[in-house]
């Protein structure tokens, strides 16, 4: 699945027309800690969020040279494309994972915990697939509720459990 769901992304960024001559072709880093496998319009709407984030708080991967207001934009684009594909699906549960992931992850930022990011992203990636460890989903669920609470240790122990993400992990801490 490598680079046939990041060459999705950049289809869909080049659908706006401000990034239109913008998009790159990048790997993707969520959708293989993923097990089982999701399906594409899970894949293409989890990568899409993270393409979302990344253009608000980081640096893009699917596209470059996109000025601050365009980004934003863009980002909230990413946002929005991301969890429509995943609401069709009608599978509420990753709705709200994701939804908290999006609202978590710019908390996180904002307070200057830029270290929640990996755990958080990772266990909710483990989370939809059901791979979050013991207590599955509702661990997941606990986890992110403390954190939205300040305490981010429940998240962090999550995450430990789970095999390591090299690659997110970078285009987090970029």
């Amino acid at each position: 699945m490598i680079g046939t769901e990041a060459d999705r992304v950049s289809q869909v960024l080049a659908e706006q027309p401000a990034l239109a001559g913008r998009t790159v072709d990048a790997d993707e880093v969520l959708v293989p800690l993923v097990s089982p496998p999701l399906p594409r319009e899970n894949a293409l709407g989890l990568e899409l969020i993270l393409e979302g984030f990344l253009l608000h708080h980081g640096r893009p991967r699917h596209v470059e040279n996109v000025p601050m207001g365009a980004a934003v934009l863009a980002g909230d684009y990413c946002y929005a494309q991301g969890l429509v594909r995943i609401a069709a699906t009608g599978d509420l549960a990753m709705v709200e994972a994701l939804g908290d992931l999006v609202a978590l992850s710019a908390a996180a930022v904002a307070s200057g915990r830029e270290q929640d990011l990996a755990p958080l992203w990772r266990s909710t990636a483990a989370a939809i697939s059901g791979e979050s460890g013991p207590g599955g989903a509702d661990a997941a669920r606990a986890a992110r509720s403390a954190l939205r609470e300040g305490v981010p240790e429940p998240i962090h122990e999550l995450a430990a459990g789970l095999p390591p993400a090299p690659a997110l992990e970078a285009v987090l801490n970029r």
